[in-house]
């Protein structure tokens, strides 16, 4: 038994992800976050965790990077709830020059937890929890320390172009029921799409419950997936279909290409193989990107989204009460995005 929610996160253009979920585990539940979006939805997840969960204990907290769309709103979850374990990763620990890395909010979110008395974990490939009920698939310690060093030497780069982000982007909702259309186009999703080097340095954790696998992949891209396949197919369940797959960073064209979804969710078909997930914001006109959500559908992974509310995936769990049943993305018109 399981239930995995993913609450509905956005501010102004962006998107962000916060997940909180729980599974039978031994006799008990076991709750696990995954991310907290910004600030206030951390707020929000912790009144999740209390409702619905009815507990104010968390097992485990994941911090997959620390972007603010992830890490800025488990501030309140550490200081609102008892979490015995917090998995982040520690820069400073491997590099002496990681100004560019957002250290400072991992800086102040270790301070607390170890003054909340959290014990802290470095998640890398291999680490697991429960068993082996979640494992960490992603990063190891020698692809995250080669990102550090990356980042490092582009950090000029980078800190140019991010400044002029703000004024490109339009900050205006889009309906993505626009761009239905009847029929599943061919696909134009390539394997070109690059990241950077803090999203690629994502925790990807993977969860096996009751014979049913579920991957979260944060905001990694092609090559860090790349390495968490190659990982997960040395595991005894690597020929267990996904049952829920998180798609990376939103939903976005440069985090995927066809080639790893063709290894991770298996070729194109007509039949359903599981659930697939996007956390997007509706105030994000980029996410998330039909080519993607697309790509999910031909592999039989219809794609939910968290534009319009948090979704939840019960497995052996009753329906909540006020809840209703969500809609996947229908096939979309892909024409309108830019060639990568």
């Amino acid at each position: 038994m399981y239930e995995v929610d993913f609450l509905k996160v956005g501010a102004e253009e962006k998107s962000g992800d916060a997940i909180a979920l729980r599974f039978a585990y031994q006799g008990r539940w076991v709750v696990v976050i995954i991310d907290g979006g910004f600030l206030d939805i951390g707020i929000e997840l912790v009144e999740d965790v209390q409702t619905w969960y009815s507990t104010t204990h968390v097992d485990l907290v994941i911090s997959t990077h620390p972007d603010a769309d992830h890490i800025n709103g488990l501030t309140p979850v550490l200081e609102e709830l008892k979490v015995d374990d917090l998995f982040i990763h520690l820069p400073r620990q491997h590099r002496s020059d990681v100004s560019s890395w957002g250290v400072e909010a991992v800086d102040d979110l270790v301070r607390l937890a170890r003054r909340r008395g959290v014990t802290v974990t470095e998640p890398f490939t291999g680490k697991s929890r429960f068993g082996g009920a979640l494992t960490v698939v992603g990063p190891t310690v020698e692809y995250y320390e080669s990102l550090l060093d990356a980042a490092r030497l582009g950090a000029v780069q980078a800190a140019a172009a991010s400044r002029g982000l703000g004024a490109a982007a339009a900050v205006a909702l889009h309906e993505l029921a626009a761009r239905a259309v009847d029929y599943l186009p061919l696909e134009t999703l390539t394997n070109l799409g690059e990241t950077s080097e803090r999203n690629n340095s994502s925790v990807i954790t993977l969860l096996n419950i009751d014979g049913q696998r579920l991957l979260f992949t944060g905001d990694t891209g092609i090559p860090a997936l790349t390495n968490g396949a190659d990982y997960m197919d040395l595991l005894p369940t690597a020929n267990v279909p996904f049952t829920l797959f998180q798609a990376p960073h939103h939903g976005s064209r440069h985090n995927l290409g066809p080639r790893i979804l063709d290894r991770l969710l298996g070729p194109k078909t007509s039949a359903k193989r599981g659930e697939g997930i996007i956390s997007a914001s509706d105030r994000a006109p980029k996410h998330p990107s039909p080519k993607v959500a697309n790509a999910l559908l031909r592999r039989g992974y219809p794609a939910y989204t968290t534009e319009r509310a948090g979704v939840c995936f019960p497995s052996g769990v009753a329906i909540r009460p006020g809840w209703s049943t969500a809609t996947p993305l229908p096939p979309l018109d892909e024409s309108g995005e830019e060639d990568d």
